[in-house]
């Protein structure tokens, strides 16, 4: 049997495998959402003590990684990588590492069920195919921990996640391939923008959808717009002002409105999955007809909105307030 056929055999023989290990790391991975949480904040414990050491006055980039080298020794452990505003430019950038061995407990049963399995291929199947296999794999599990930790991390200020790090006005936090392909979890740009710039970077995003995703508004004045159509998830409006704003069959999942106040607005058709407007205030503002599974309202004013008896069964209210 040629070498091309029999991996081909092979990649056949462990896609059930493959297929189980998803499910299996899926649950695993929601199993371990706090203990994701805590890893991101013992390693900016990590990061702030290396930067006091190092002398570095801020970062404004943070990525944390798997590296590859780690992952063929089997060295499960993850790389949390802090830079200044010169990006991969910065000269003295500060490195830590957090033990991340629970988390890959199935992966490293994956690895050793396509080893068993490699048996009766000979050398037609070697380390190099079965380490490939493994590698895109890892761009599953980062894409399942991204979606946990957006959710997990965003209450970061609240319980004083970032606080071992000194960070610039405008810094972002990504999951993913080291200088390759990575994902966003937080990005914080608490810079006053000139109310033009938000007309400008609307009249982008015609033609750029992915330009207002992750966005960041910060006590600024939003108004008078009809909105369409947009992929406008995550986007953060902080201590601003919505007003006149209709928002129609946009995608909203993870939007935050911290500290903002929505006077006259609408949502028709737009998906707010897991949307939080918990510091959020309302005046005459809709939510008729909009996605709203896992969104969160503070309770005192959902009486005051416009939301069905249907959606009022998937929303979450939050209670703080009243304690």
């Amino acid at each position: 049997m040629d070498r091309d056929t029999a991996l081909q055999n092979y990649k056949e023989a462990v896609s059930e495998r493959i297929s189980a290990f998803r499910n299996r790391m899926e649950e695993h991975i929601l199993e371990q959402a706090e203990g994701l949480e805590t890893l991101v904040k013992e390693a900016m414990k990590l990061l702030g003590s290396q930067m006091e050491k190092q002398e570095k006055e801020y970062v404004c980039f943070m990525y944390f990684s798997m590296l590859r080298t780690d992952l063929l020794n089997r060295n499960y452990r993850i790389h949390l990588h802090g830079l200044n505003v010169g990006w991969y430019m910065d000269d003295e950038p500060a490195e830590v590492y957090v033990d991340a061995k629970e988390l890959f407990t199935p992966f490293d049963e994956l690895w050793n069920d396509l080893i068993q399995a490699n048996r009766g291929y000979g050398a037609s199947v070697n380390d190099y195919d079965i380490h490939n296999i493994l590698f895109d794999e890892l761009t599953v599990i980062d894409s399942m921990v991204c979606q946990i930790l957006r959710y997990r991390l965003r209450d970061w200020e609240k319980k004083g996640i970032f606080e071992p790090v000194v960070r610039s006005p405008y810094w972002i936090l990504k999951w993913g391939e080291y200088r390759d392909q990575s994902e966003i979890l937080l990005q914080t740009d608490r810079v006053e923008k000139d109310p033009g710039y938000w007309r400008t970077e609307l009249s982008k995003a015609a033609r750029k959808p992915e330009k207002m995703v992750f966005s960041y508004w910060y006590k600024g004045v939003y108004e008078n717009r009809i909105i369409k159509d947009l992929d406008m998830r995550f986007i953060t409006f902080e201590d601003s002002t919505i007003q006149n704003v209709v928002f129609q069959n946009c995608n909203m999942e993870g939007s935050r409105f911290p500290g903002s106040r929505l006077v006259r607005c609408s949502f028709e058709g737009c998906n707010l999955w897991g949307a939080d407007f918990r510091e959020s205030t309302f005046e005459q503002t809709s939510f008729a007809g909009a996605e709203l599974t896992a969104a969160v309202f503070p309770a005192k004013s959902v009486p005051f909105l416009e939301i069905s008896a249907e959606q009022l069964q998937v929303i979450r209210l939050d209670r703080e307030e009243e304690a």
